[in-house]
């Protein structure tokens, strides 16, 4: 059963840690206003949901398409792998990104249908990819060590890891956390916390002593 698979919880705390970016939570307000302001908000948030879902788990399919050609290397793509998931906690903790944030005009979709909603889901999926690249990556390199329906599956997990905050939460969370204009501290410790969560990972799988 896929609840009792500890990658799962892995998958599900990538998307959490990703959920507390800090260059995409103060977009959080104006992302729900657009989202919650529709007339059909229910029909619109099914959209949303299954458009940034579907993005991330098409993209953890990807991965794991892409890993299949490697499986073959037997232990040396747990180096591999691992290695990749400490490089990336590593860039996470010293805030360095893999992608630039690009400024996308999501005002556009502020009617009340599905297809509005499914395609908001898809383009703040677009947006979050550079806010939370490091951790992105290191998802994507697990999923890459699994077969297409486990990769599916993580990468579907992760979006829940993201949306469930941002859909909750999400609000309250990010006026807490944005309010000072420098760098508050939390950032930081969030950030060593999670990036050494990351290297511990790749440790694990680096030495086989995490399956996934």
């Amino acid at each position: 059963m896929f609840y009792k698979d500890i990658s799962v919880w892995v998958a599900l705390g990538h998307g959490i840690l990703s959920f507390f970016s800090p260059c995409i939570l103060p977009l959080i307000p104006a992302f729900l206003g657009i989202l919650f302001t529709a007339k059909n908000k229910l029909l619109k948030l099914l959209g949303f949901l299954s458009g940034f879902s579907i993005f991330f788990t098409v993209i953890g399919v990807f991965s794991s398409i892409f890993g299949f050609f490697f499986a073959k290397y037997g232990s040396i793509i747990n180096y591999v792998f691992g290695s990749i998931i400490i490089l990336m906690g590593t860039l996470y903790i010293f805030q360095k990104e893999l992608l630039k944030p690009r400024k996308v005009n999501v005002w556009k979709f502020k009617g009340g249908s599905f297809i509005t909603g499914f395609l908001l889901g898809g383009v703040i999926g677009i947006i979050w990819i550079p806010c939370s690249s490091p951790i992105l990556g290191s998802i994507l390199a697990i999923a890459a060590s699994a077969n297409s329906l486990k990769g599916a599956v993580l990468l579907f997990v992760y979006s829940l890891g993201i949306s469930i905050p941002f859909l909750t939460i999400g609000s309250s969370i990010s006026k807490l956390m944005t309010a000072s204009f420098k760098a508050p501290r939390w950032e930081l410790t969030l950030r060593i916390i999670g990036g050494t969560f990351l290297i511990l990972l790749g440790v694990l799988i680096m030495f086989g002593k995490m399956v996934v």
